[in-house]
């Protein structure tokens, strides 16, 4: 299964488009206003729905369905690289067994932040045979 890279698009900047923090996070999301209506004490109320949240680091938001519909324009694909996608299959299984196993804490404890990148290794291992396929051993081995 492959992850692609989210497409951000900046924030419509027009009347009726606003930002409210949601959740335990606080994560902001962008909301247009749909529907405006006095309720039954003539108070004006209104209706919003949402078309996206916003990205932290780019200030930017990443669309949703939503979005595309009112503003007309289909979702563009984004240009692949090996850097926009991964392929996690094989990672999670290593991860998992490794966590299962008590060896995640180990690996992390000896290595730091390497221990992914060897994580990463005795995945691609196991997905593709190992390294060492098709070297003989030696007979004698003196010592």
């Amino acid at each position: 299964m492959t992850i692609p890279k989210i497409r951000l698009v900046d924030v419509p900047d027009e009347k009726g488009v606003h930002i409210k923090a949601a959740g335990a996070k606080g994560e902001k999301y962008v909301y247009v206003y749909a529907k405006h209506y006095r309720n039954a004490e003539g108070k004006s109320r209104h209706k919003s729905i949402s078309i996206g949240k916003i990205d932290d680091d780019s200030g930017k938001m990443t669309p949703n369905a939503n979005y595309w519909s009112m503003y007309g324009a289909a979702p563009q694909p984004t240009e692949f690289d090996e850097s926009s996608y991964r392929s996690y299959g094989f990672a999670y299984l290593a991860e998992k067994s490794c966590r299962d196993m008590g060896l995640w804490d180990c690996l992390q404890e000896a290595f730091g932040k390497k221990a992914t990148e060897i994580l990463a290794t005795a995945a691609f291992i196991l997905r593709c045979g190992n390294s060492m396929d098709g070297i003989e051993p030696k007979k004698n081995i003196t010592t």
